[in-house]
């Protein structure tokens, strides 16, 4: 028997889910080739995760499809509390109605949109470019690696048999999907599971996952529901003695609700319990309001698991796990999706450095990739924390109820969120650790740029500045100039660009010489009004020329009044001081790789070769 073809790519992942899709859209517009595999035979059709927060719609806007995103998404405004009455009547009561608002983002926190919906733009995000390829009703069935293989440019140590899927006799056996004979052999220079709480990859890693089940089970339900509830387009939460529902609005007229069965340690396999039976113990919660159905989409019961892998790459990080491959919690905080696509973002930029050869020598890449689990692990680990805490308020009534609910808005949008320092992740000098990360959008390394708004110099059209941060792998170099009405700060800037745009080691990241995008874009966010800043007499580095395009117009904001949007206020928000400024090195993630201060060009220097650029 003749055997399988073969293929070499440089990139192979395992699941075209949301996490999938997120770290393959890092690569378009490269020469990296990409196989993304998937043992579905179609894309996600309905149902599953729904909510997105404001990190992961930022996402979206460094991926270009933002505006389609947001277009179809529904947003959320406020939260209504309801729980027991207090003369001791039976039945719930509204409490309080409050924003579903964190001051710190100045814009909405969350929204809703299916899964199906975000993997349709994310897939047709890629679907025109031939470097990545996905193919539907495809498994790996073995997978071996070499360990010895320096991450060089030119070696594939990954070797993964693939065999198309049968899901059909699946459905028809009741058993797993049947295999046909192998159809191709894959040697590829990285893999990565993106595959599911079922892993495939991750039982073939030995990775284990660490926790346990919880001892509640849920139903959730998307429905058009016949009620005379009067919150139905209000996030709810519904407190009684047998638990609380969360209810959220949803397009189409239809709510999710995330509904307890049943807890303690006598409990149903979910795959036993039925739509009526969900239904019912909805209606005991929600009383004395009624609640019939209209019409449901989707519903499913489930029991909770939280756990996290004790690694998230193996194999001399030539495997990685991300999403819920490598952690699992409840949707209730609407964290898995987002969190997921958060694991891949991280991960992709650390990829297409490496895999396009940005990085060197090849232990510094090794270096690199192996801070993707020093990042997002301890993400999970607190996710998981704060997923047992909040869980708690949906099996049983809390006198903290107000002040949790509170908490958690803040938790998660991300705001706590700081990586280590590392090599991507460089504290100022003299300083060793920063203290605790405080629930505030603080700008220090390692947390990530909070969003503000500014005016474009040149034409005083308004933006958010993660919509300018497009995901192409680019560090950012964003000066905070200050007043450069002031002639000191001028000149300072005047400094600061010449350096950057001629030094002999800067100048090859910020203006390479063969016209090719540079590694690192130079940004300036000054606060001068705009009428007393010429434009074209800033260094080039600020506003580069090209030949065929003509000046980049797009590098140099004011923090001013818009003439439509309102004022900004970036070195409010940013708590940035106007005549002392700062300079702040933004990953390709978004994430702030250092802090310095305007004047300290050699910083800028040192953070690029400790990255070994």
């Amino acid at each position: 028997m003749s055997p399988p073809p073969s293929r070499t790519v440089d990139l192979l992942i395992i699941g075209a889910g949301p996490a999938g899709l997120a770290l393959a859209n890092w690569f378009r517009d490269t020469d990296i080739s990409v196989l993304i595999v998937d043992k579905k035979p179609l894309p996600t059709t309905r149902g599953q995760a729904e909510g997105l927060k404001s990190t992961t719609n930022e996402i979206f806007d460094s991926f270009g499809i933002g505006s389609e995103i947001t277009a179809e998404s529904w947003r959320l405004e406020e939260i209504a509390s309801w729980g027991a009455r207090k003369d001791g009547g039976d039945g719930i009561v509204r409490e309080q109605v409050i924003p579903d608002r964190v001051e710190e983002l100045g814009k909405p926190r969350e929204t809703m949109l299916q899964q199906s919906r975000v993997e349709h733009h994310m897939l047709h995000n890629i679907f025109f470019h031939n470097n990545i390829d996905i193919r539907y009703s495809t498994a790996p069935v073995s997978i071996e690696v070499d360990t010895a293989c320096a991450h060089g440019t030119d070696v594939y140590p990954v070797t993964v048999c693939l065999e198309k899927v049968n899901p059909y006799a699946a459905a028809v056996n009741g058993e797993k999907a049947n295999h046909d004979t192998p159809t191709e052999m894959i040697f590829a220079k990285y893999i990565v599971g993106c595959d599911g709480a079922r892993s495939w990859l991750r039982e073939q890693l030995n990775v284990t996952l660490e926790g346990d089940l919880t001892d509640s089970v849920f139903g959730v339900v998307d429905m058009v529901p016949k009620s005379n509830f009067p919150d139905l387009r209000r996030v709810c939460y519904l407190r009684a003695a047998s638990g609380t529902i969360l209810l959220v609005p949803r397009s189409n007229k239809e709510v999710r609700m995330y509904i307890p069965v049943e807890s303690g340690s006598a409990l149903p396999d979910p795959k036993d319990l039925t739509f009526d039976r969900i239904l019912d113990a909805a209606r005991k919660i929600i009383a004395p309001y009624t609640m019939d159905v209209g019409s449901v989409s989707w519903w499913s019961a489930y029991r909770v698991r939280q756990r996290v892998g004790d690694h998230f790459s193996r194999l001399n990080e030539r495997a990685f796990l991300v999403g819920d491959a490598v952690h699992t919690h409840s949707p209730k905080a609407g964290q898995g999706m987002n969190t997921s696509i958060q694991d891949a973002y991280n991960l992709g930029w650390k990829l297409r450095l490496v895999l396009e050869g940005l990085i060197w020598p090849p232990a510094a890449r090794q270096d690199l990739l192996r801070t993707y689990e020093s990042e997002r692990r301890p993400v999970a680990l607190d996710l998981i924390a704060f997923d047992r805490g909040f869980l708690k308020l949906f099996s049983a009534p809390s006198a903290q109820f107000d002040t949790e609910i509170l908490q958690a808005l803040k938790f998660t949008t991300g705001l706590s969120i700081r990586y280590p320092p590392s090599c991507a992740v460089q504290l100022p000098k003299g300083v060793e650790e920063l203290g605790p990360s405080l629930l505030k959008a603080d700008v220090v390394p390692g947390k990530r740029l909070p969003d503000f708004r500014v005016v474009y110099q040149a034409d005083g059209v308004p933006t958010w500045m993660h919509k300018r941060l497009y995901a192409t792998g680019q560090f950012r170099v964003v000066i905070f100039a200050g007043d450069i009405s002031d002639a000191a700060s001028l000149q300072r800037l005047h400094d600061v660009g010449k350096y950057l745009g001629e030094s002999e080691f800067v100048k090859h990241l910020t203006m390479p010489a063969s016209g090719a995008q540079p590694l690192v874009e130079v940004l300036v966010v000054h606060c001068a009004e705009r009428d007393t800043v010429d434009f074209l007499t800033l260094p080039e580095v600020y506003r580069p020329w090209s030949e065929e395009s003509g000046y980049d117009y797009w590098r140099v904001f004011a923090d001013v009044e818009s003439v439509h949007d309102g004022h900004g206020r970036a070195y409010d928000r940013l708590e940035i001081d106007r005549q002392v400024g700062s300079t702040v090195i933004v990953r390709p993630d978004g994430y702030i790789g250092a802090v310095l201060e305007v004047e300290d060009v050699e910083a800028v220097q040192a953070y690029f070769r400790q990255m070994h650029v």
